[in-house]
């Protein structure tokens, strides 16, 4: 019997990306309407024997996403800035990133354990519950608030498209939008759903590792 594989993607400006068991594929949507589609095989290195490996394959996932991430959402960039002549890549595309995950990291790591410090909680485990609801609260904000632009709305609308159609086609279901289009927006291995996860776990580890000096707890998280 053969291994079920199961697709995933995520939402690019103005269309989406779903990798394959070979390739990735993303499909943007170009300003006049047209569908453009860009074929891409994928590296043995997502491919092949390290990828099943328990604990080295959610390092080589983790990578996977973030490059698979940034190159589809700079190419769904210049197509939809074609008409414009403008492009996006080279370094401006690693300071991008580099800004983005410096935001992230003090954002979303360093300042709920700042703000909790502010509490002066006495109990470790108290101290850690307190400092993961806070990052929970940050993570819910930062959500709601972008949802309010409208480019990243589209985004959003995009990304519960896809979702859509792998429910759909993991459900036996032609790929069709009348067929599609009654399955949930939402789906268990969504990036979103992972995050949060992420933060349960964050506050149990922490609480078991103690409070120890604090630059310790910034190294950690």
């Amino acid at each position: 019997m053969a291994k079920i594989f199961h697709y995933g993607g995520q939402a690019v400006i103005e269309g989406v990306m779903i990798r394959g068991q070979k390739h990735m594929v993303t499909v943007v949507r170009r300003p006049d309407g047209e569908m453009v589609v860009d074929k891409q095989p994928l590296s043995s290195l997502y491919t092949g024997w390290m990828r099943s490996v328990p604990l080295l394959r959610g390092i080589i996932v983790l990578i996977e996403s973030l490059v698979f991430g940034v190159k589809t959402l700079m190419y769904s960039a210049n197509v939809v800035l074609e008409e414009e002549d403008e492009k996006i890549g080279g370094w401006s595309v690693w300071v991008m990133l580099a800004f983005s995950l410096v935001f992230a990291v003090a954002v979303f790591f360093l300042a709920p354990l700042f703000l909790t410090r502010l509490f002066h909680i006495g109990s470790s485990l108290l101290f850690n519950l307190v400092e993961g609801l806070i990052r929970l609260a940050i993570f819910f904000i930062y959500l709601r608030l972008i949802t309010l632009m409208p480019d990243i709305k589209r985004v959003f609308a995009y990304h519960g498209a896809e979702h859509k159609a792998v429910n759909g086609f993991e459900a036996g279901v032609p790929l069709e939008p009348e067929a599609v289009k009654k399955f949930s927006k939402a789906h268990i291995r969504c990036g979103g759903s992972f995050l949060f996860a992420v933060m349960i776990i964050a506050i149990v580890v922490f609480s078991l590792v103690g409070k120890p000096v604090f630059w310790l707890m910034v190294l950690s998280r």
